[in-house]
């Protein structure tokens, strides 16, 4: 055997051994347009979540749409449940950092009228309050809610995502 053809050995029976054990690379497997045109219900449009979702949605290139008989896909949306709990104190036994725990019910009906099973979404974050300055932290307590909206949007995409390419 000579080198090159060697070397492609290498390269090629590690990536064959990682698919038959089952491993695949963390990302979309299937294509959320498939599930498309899609109908949010349950949340109102002005909601923040179903704002960050529509974008986040129409980055994906999923056709959205808010007439029921066009629909392909409905997303059932319940309330977002908020808890927060103290995460650390400083010195002086006053509470600096608070632990946010997001928790989003939702149910996926492809085709429309189908009854899913419910699911939720999961996503937490710190929010860090060290007095002073209330703008400044009521800025980043806002950026902070934004990323963790945005996180659970990309992970619901994902979810419509395995179900178009079933």
């Amino acid at each position: 055997m000579n080198m090159m053809s060697l070397r492609l050995v290498f390269i090629l029976l590690p990536a064959l051994m990682l698919s038959a054990c089952g491993f695949h690379l963390r990302g979309v497997q299937g294509d959320a347009r498939a599930a498309g045109p899609v109908l949010i219900a349950g949340l109102p449009p002005g909601n923040l979540f179903v704002r960050e979702l529509r974008h986040q949605l129409k980055l994906a290139g999923v056709a959205l749409t808010d007439d029921p008989d066009q629909a392909a896909t409905v997303l059932r949306l319940g309330h977002i449940d908020s808890k927060r709990a103290l995460f650390s104190v400083n010195a002086n036994n006053k509470a600096v950092e608070y632990e946010i725990r997001l928790r989003l019910p939702f149910r996926i009906e492809h085709p429309p009228g189908h009854k899913g099973e419910q699911q939720y979404l999961e996503s937490r974050y710190l929010a860090y309050d060290p007095g002073g300055q209330l703008l400044g932290r009521t800025r980043e307590a806002r950026l902070r809610q934004d990323d963790a909206y945005r996180d659970m949007s990309r992970r619901l995409i994902d979810r419509l995502a395995k179900l178009g390419g079933q």
